[in-house]
């Protein structure tokens, strides 16, 4: 018996290290390190993200998109760390223009003057251009890992309409995408992320479910013997009961006669 136990648990603590290993994420570890843009905030520990594709299909004749909080301290969770490439796949003009980088942008919304300053990538077909056109900018991001979502801000012209996407180039997934239209007014909209979604996603590889499943026959196997001996004892209690009860019937009978 006690070696049927030991056997189980060394099964149990061999496939649980094994699992463990075959989920965790690789670049879950060594990315990690201490920085920050501004002396005066406390130093924040940032995760460095994969290869990321930030997209914009458009009709409108600007759009943009912000990661970062309103006055560009990445208090929102999401900031870049290298700007890899931009351009378009297709419908630009010569006079089309893509920026990509930290900026600042007034904009008038509603009858009201706002001003924005952080990560931007941005394009802008000049005034009254609605000619669809696709355009990319390839970044690679931080993320706070102490936050479980992070925000961005869409920033919509009034007309048109526009697909926001992020791609992770390195796994070749959608991390999030939205598609918004203009309503004749200048909109900043905020949108928050799963800052997880980032990384590749935790999957159960082929090595697991092997283990898994080897793990399964060999419970059953060590264990089988034992559900006998165990309906065996079962069944002498019930008898032993039963015939203690017979004669405890036998032993009062007399009695009350």
């Amino acid at each position: 018996m006690k070696s049927t136990k030991a056997i189980l648990w060394a099964i149990t603590i061999i496939s649980t290290i094994l699992l463990a290993t075959d989920l965790i994420p690789l670049n879950a570890a060594g990315n990690l390190g201490v920085d920050s843009k501004d002396p005066g905030i406390v130093a924040t520990r940032w995760r460095e993200t994969p290869p990321i594709r930030v997209t914009m299909r458009s009709t409108a004749d600007w759009g943009r998109i912000m990661f970062d909080d309103e006055v560009g301290n990445n208090t929102n969770g999401i900031r870049f760390k290298h700007i890899l490439s931009c351009g378009w796949f297709s419908g630009n003009d010569s006079d089309d223009e893509i920026s990509v980088g930290k900026g600042t942008w007034y904009d008038v919304l509603y009858n009201v003057t706002v001003k924005k300053t952080g990560d931007i990538v941005a394009f802008n077909k000049q005034r009254e251009d609605f000619s669809y056109t696709e355009m990319y900018a390839d970044v690679v991001f931080e993320i706070d890992p102490s936050m479980i979502s992070g925000y961005i801000w869409l920033m919509l012209a009034g007309q048109g309409t526009t697909v926001f996407q992020l791609t992770n180039l390195q796994d070749q997934y959608t991390i999030w995408q939205e598609t918004m239209s203009g309503t004749g007014h200048t909109r900043h909209v905020r949108r928050y992320i799963v800052l997880d979604s980032f990384f590749k996603r935790w999957e159960i590889s082929p090595t697991s479910v092997v283990v898994l499943t080897l793990m399964a026959i060999l419970m059953m196997i060590l264990l089988s013997p034992m559900l006998p001996k165990r309906n065996m004892s079962r069944r002498k209690e019930n008898i032993h009961r039963s015939h203690h009860l017979v004669q405890v019937s036998e032993h009062i009978r007399p009695s009350l006669l």
